[in-house]
């Protein structure tokens, strides 16, 4: 239920960013079963490829026809078998491997990137990104989800902070990362609805509600029947999988920018933007009712998209909210810049 839920969506569409270029291969795919349909093979294949052009990071999906007795040994050795992390600047490089027949799964890392992606770090990606998303059988977003936090904190810390690039290529994990047991299609988590909602209740002003949507995020709530959501937002997220990552997440993006936003109110509709450098922080719509200002994610649904670096872009500028982006200049593919 809020705006990292609606990234997922709008990441899907990563191929339609990537007009115009070879689509990437899905030889970092392994996938036998046939747990992922083609589209979700070539959209992960995109996440992929991403990461090896933008971060120098390697990412192999492996899902195992034959269960593993020991699936932490079993990582260790289809790491080094597959290489994985050779096609980068050292031992950096990541191994999904999938056992749907044993209920489990497991994410090994690289030498290099234990300093970036810590066990503790990738237990918290595990449970509380990747499972969510299975349970609920939506493997392939699960994966585009998780890759989106890997990309988030590849993005946070920097290509040298924290993160060793040079490790000799004798052996190329450790044993870093972690495993989980996990129920493939069990059913997405069930969203508790508040006995108290009224501190979750539109506010007289713009800023009151995205303050109170910050206390949404910091409580994990996934009610989708707030009062500070529109009607339509509403319906929107009453199907939408929301995890405790995605607002882990947005609440750590969004606090970091909260005191920067600029807010512009036009004939009941208001945005809430901030600067234009901040290219991570997409703006937040509003609508006006009887009760008082409502975010509209069905509307950011609709009209904001994010490219593989979740850079956010208008994905049309002829929209009813365009009157708060008179000072921005908008390139043709929907990208804000300053105008000179």
């Amino acid at each position: 239920m809020q705006r990292l839920g609606v990234r997922i969506l709008l990441l899907m569409l990563v191929g339609v960013l990537l007009a115009g270029c070879k689509p990437a291969t899905e030889q970092g795919i392994e996938d036998r079963v046939g747990l992922l349909t083609s589209v979700e093979r070539q959209r992960v294949a995109d996440f992929q490829h991403s990461l090896l052009q933008d971060y120098d990071i390697e990412l192999k999906v492996v899902v195992l026809e034959r269960t593993a007795a020991d699936l932490d040994q079993k990582a260790l050795q289809l790491f080094e078998e597959y290489g994985v992390g050779r096609q980068t600047h050292g031992a950096r490089g990541l191994l999904l491997v999938i056992d749907p027949l044993g209920h489990q799964l497991r994410l090994e890392v690289g030498y290099d990137l234990e300093g970036l992606y810590p066990d503790g770090f990738v237990g918290y990606v595990e449970n509380q990104q990747m499972a969510p998303f299975f349970q609920a059988g939506r493997v392939g977003a699960g994966i585009e989800a998780t890759v989106e936090l890997l990309i988030g904190r590849a993005a946070g810390v920097g290509a040298a902070d924290g993160v060793d690039g040079g490790t000799p290529l004798t052996h190329l994990s450790g044993g870093g990362g972690a495993r989980i047991d996990i129920e493939l299609g069990s059913g997405a988590p069930v969203k508790e609805q508040l006995a108290d909602s009224e501190p979750f209740a539109a506010a007289d002003t713009p800023e009151k509600t995205l303050r109170r949507y910050l206390k949404v995020l910091q409580g994990h709530i996934k009610d989708p029947d707030l009062g500070l959501f529109t009607p339509s937002t509403r319906e929107f997220f009453q199907n939408w999988l929301v995890t405790d990552a995605q607002q882990d997440n947005e609440l750590r993006e969004l606090q970091g920018v909260i005191d920067q936003g600029k807010t512009v109110v036009a004939d009941g509709l208001a945005v809430l933007r901030f600067p234009i450098d901040k290219r991570r922080n997409s703006p937040y719509l509003l609508r006006r009712g009887e009760k008082g200002w409502m975010l509209d994610f069905a509307a950011m649904s609709r009209l904001i998209g994010f490219n593989h670096r979740n850079q956010w872009f208008f994905r049309s500028t002829g929209h009813e909210f365009m009157f708060a982006f008179a000072d921005v200049q908008f390139d043709g593919n929907g990208f804000p810049h300053e105008k000179p």
